[in-house]
C-alpha cells in the first residue's frame, strides 16, 4: 500500500483559491444586490412621499437620511423631479439635486421635455413625481479589480410617482 497522507492537502491547496474566488464572489453579488434592492426600496419611498405634496427639498433630506447605511451622500446623490403632463407631452417643472452632487437627471433640465419618459402612458393634466438615485458602488472584497466591470457605475434607479 502506497502511503497517501500528503495527497489530500496538495488537492485543497490546489483547489483553494478557486473556493476563496467564488466564495468572494458570491458574497461582492450578494452585496450589490443589496445595494441595489436598498436604492429600488428608497427612490419608490421618496417618489410617494413627493406625491403627496411634500416639497422637493424635504424629499432630498428624506433620501438623505435614509440613504445614511449604504453611505449614499458620499457615493452617490438623487435628483427629485416635478413634471407637468400636457397635451404635447410632459416638461419638467421643478427639479432638485442632492448638495455637491455633481451628476445631472437622466430626464433632461427644467423646460425640457424629458427623454426616455414617453412610454409611462400618462394622462394629461397629470402631475409627476421622479427620484432618481446615482449610487457608484465600490467592491468590498480584495478582488476589486476583478468585480468592478461587473457592475453598472453608476448603479441607477428610478421611480416614477
Amino acid at each position: 500500500m502506497r502511503d497517501t497522507r500528503g495527497q489530500a492537502v496538495a488537492e485543497f491547496a490546489l483547489v483553494l483559491p478557486l473556493l476563496l474566488f467564488l466564495f468572494l464572489g458570491m458574497v461582492e453579488i450578494g452585496n450589490a444586490l443589496s445595494v441595489s434592492y436598498t436604492l429600488s426600496k428608497l427612490s419608490r419611498e421618496a417618489a410617494n412621499i413627493a406625491s403627496r405634496g411634500t416639497s422637493l427639498d424635504t424629499v432630498l433630506n428624506v433620501v438623505a437620511s435614509s440613504g445614511q447605511d449604504i453611505k449614499l451622500a458620499r457615493r452617490g446623490g438623487s435628483v427629485v423631479t416635478r413634471l407637468e403632463i400636457r397635451s404635447d407631452g410632459p416638461v419638467v417643472l421643478e427639479q432638485v439635486a442632492s448638495p455637491g452632487f455633481e451628476d445631472r437627471s437622466r430626464l433632461g433640465g427644467v423646460g425640457n421635455s424629458p427623454v426616455s419618459f414617453a412610454s409611462y402612458g400618462l394622462e394629461t393634466g397629470n402631475t409627476q413625481y421622479v427620484v432618481e438615485i446615482f449610487y457608484y458602488y465600490r467592491p468590498i472584497t480584495p478582488f476589486a479589480r476583478i468585480f468592478q466591470g461587473a457592475f453598472p457605475d453608476p448603479i441607477y434607479e428610478r421611480a416614477v410617482f
